[in-house]
């Protein structure tokens, strides 16, 4: 699971700029009984091909999440070009692809798939093993994209943080995200701001995309990169 696209800033000196990413995701529903099964076969099949060095795929547990998301688990496959991403995507096939198929449809309730890409990223190269996504319907995208590069000015963060645009594969109007990651489970418990100068950022922030609307949330939990 390593993932939810305008013109990019550099805020921060101190911050990790980068171009923007582009990313494919596949959310699986899958029963508690075929997890390993599930967990065996994309292990199987991403570790048996050959990935390009610009071009990153991640399968991960989704533990935390609200009731409307039926996924269980999501294959993130992440690239730096959208070339390379569709080349990827297209390159997913032949006899090998079309076994690992047949066998992951014995064992998944539901698949869908959703794609976009990132807009303004921080700490690119810190991706930790524990990422949260948030969720919205967004009018202004432009004004919500620096907003948020605003509120990275003041905003200290340990892991990667992105915000960025889904393109294919929303169910209801939800058109932009906000990615974080974190090194351990305590760090993504104790989110949020850490002094009064955050604070108030932070509370500039939701005044600033006080008219978006925040959809969801869920947090995905690192099985294995490839």
């Amino acid at each position: 699971m390593k993932n939810l696209l305008f013109t990019v800033f550099l805020f921060v000196s101190s911050l990790v700029f980068s171009q923007n990413t582009y990313w494919y995701d596949v959310l699986l529903e899958v029963k508690a009984e075929n997890t390993e099964n599930v967990a065996s076969l994309v292990d199987g099949y991403y570790s048996s091909i050959d990935i390009p060095e610009n071009v990153s795929v991640a399968f991960s547990s989704i533990p935390l999440k609200g009731s409307s998301e039926k996924a269980t688990h999501i294959i993130s496959i992440v690239a730096d070009s959208s070339n390379s991403l569709a080349d990827f995507r297209n390159s997913l096939s032949g006899s090998a692809w079309d076994l690992y198929l047949s066998k992951m449809q014995k064992n998944v309730e539901s698949v869908r798939a959703s794609a976009g890409k990132g807009l303004l990223s921080f700490n690119l190269d810190l991706e930790q093993p524990i990422g949260q996504a948030w969720i919205f319907k967004v009018k202004d995208a432009n004004n919500f994209v620096l907003a948020f590069g605003k509120l990275m000015k003041t905003f200290k963060v340990d892991g990667l943080v992105e915000v960025g645009q889904i393109v294919h594969g929303a169910d209801n109007g939800e058109n932009m995200y906000i990615y974080g990651t974190y090194e351990n489970l305590s760090q993504a418990f104790d989110f949020g701001p850490k002094n009064d100068k955050e604070a108030k950022s932070f509370s500039l922030f939701n005044q600033e995309i006080s008219k978006e609307d925040y959809v969801k949330t869920f947090t995905r939990v690192l099985v294995k990169s490839f």
